[in-house]
């Protein structure tokens, strides 16, 4: 009950930034800066050219105010140009179909965010029946981070093997990233809807929301039409059996698909709030449902996805409600140094340019 009250004042605090949005929108100080867009982008272009020079290729688009400012593919990899139309690899940042898609089933009474899961795993051990679903999304379960579900082949084997993994947390305590609360979450939809995961993101989120260039990869044609990587695809991602890795985009279909989220054309208007509710405190402001809640060094408020995978994959989305801006980064170019992904690196730049 908690969380739904959190997630309805959230909601507000939301419809109370998309109406500033809109008051901007409408105002002389909107429209002068419209007149600006041109001097923004040449200022955008050149930072990224700047990243370019320094061994940055991807994709990056940037929106304000519901027009696109920038788009454009930059560099290349492998001794291939990337190609307008290449796909690329969104690793961790496809986490957020999952969340959409069990929202989805909430909807329709299928399962409740607030259910243990000892309701749709009743072989669960002791330490882990009262785990919710909403502490798997939002990493507050007690999984450590661990890819022991990925050589699974079906969603009763991924479960089986999950929930044999000892927890390294109590239910709830404190976040604690893992991919297997996604894992599970994939097992859940899959358990509760009956139909395959990739089959029900498909036809349920990603056809609705108009996304063309998003799936997850199934054989030699997707595989063709990704962008060159910086490592050879393993296995894993090649001979894909079961699971929610493997997912591919463009910064236009991941624009179009945030979009088609926040503006309730794939759930209602309290599922969305219930979405993007911060939820546990982490170290850049708070988790959501596969969403992370922050704000920028200006005190902006930011929403944000983001993954990395071994083959140099890097992408993220960052949304700004209260400018109506979003960044998206999307790379195969690994890393710029240790610490940082090319794709934060370039949105770093963006961010402190249009913020």
């Amino acid at each position: 009950m908690t969380a739904r009250i959190l997630a309805c004042a959230w909601g507000v605090l939301i419809a109370a930034y998309c109406g500033s949005s809109a008051l901007l929108r409408a105002s002389p100080e909107s429209s002068s800066a419209a007149g600006s867009e041109a001097a923004v982008a040449k200022q955008l272009e050149a930072a990224i050219q700047d990243e370019v020079r320094q061994g940055f290729s991807g994709s990056v688009l940037v929106a304000r105010e519901g027009r696109v400012l920038l788009q454009k593919v930059y560099g290349g990899l492998q001794g291939n140009a990337l190609s307008p139309d290449g796909r690329f690899l969104i690793a961790s940042a496809a986490k957020q179909f999952t969340s959409t898609a069990l929202l989805k089933l909430q909807e329709r009474g299928r399962l409740d965010l607030d259910d243990p899961i000892d309701k749709y795993f009743p072989d669960a051990p002791a330490d882990k029946q009262v785990i919710t679903i909403r502490q798997l999304l939002s990493h507050t379960s007690g999984f450590p981070q661990a890819y022991d579900s990925e050589s699974t082949r079906t969603w009763r084997q991924a479960a089986q093997v999950i929930l044999s993994e000892p927890l390294t947390a109590r239910p709830g305590e404190r976040f604690q990233y893992s991919n297997e609360n996604y894992q599970l979450g994939v097992a859940l939809v899959e358990a509760v809807s009956g139909r395959r995961y990739a089959e029900f993101v498909e036809t349920e989120l990603l056809r609705p929301a108009g996304l063309r260039d998003t799936g997850q990869l199934d054989g030699s044609a997707s595989v063709r039409r990704l962008s060159p990587t910086q490592e050879s695809l393993p296995p894993r991602l090649l001979n894909l059996q079961w699971g929610g890795f493997g997912y591919y985009s463009t910064a236009a279909d991941f624009h179009r698909w945030y979009v088609a989220v926040r503006s309730g054309q794939l759930l209602s208007a309290s599922s969305v709030s219930e979405l993007f509710a911060p939820i546990v405190k982490i170290g850049e402001g708070h988790a959501a449902l596969g969403w992370f809640i922050g704000t920028t060094a200006g005190g902006e408020q930011r929403i944000f996805t983001r993954g990395n995978d071994d083959v140099g994959s890097s992408s993220l989305l960052y949304a700004y409600p209260q400018s109506d801006t979003m960044i998206v980064v999307l790379s195969h170019a690994g890393s710029k140094d240790d610490e940082t992904s090319w794709a934060r690196a370039v949105h770093a730049r963006l961010e402190a340019l249009l913020l």
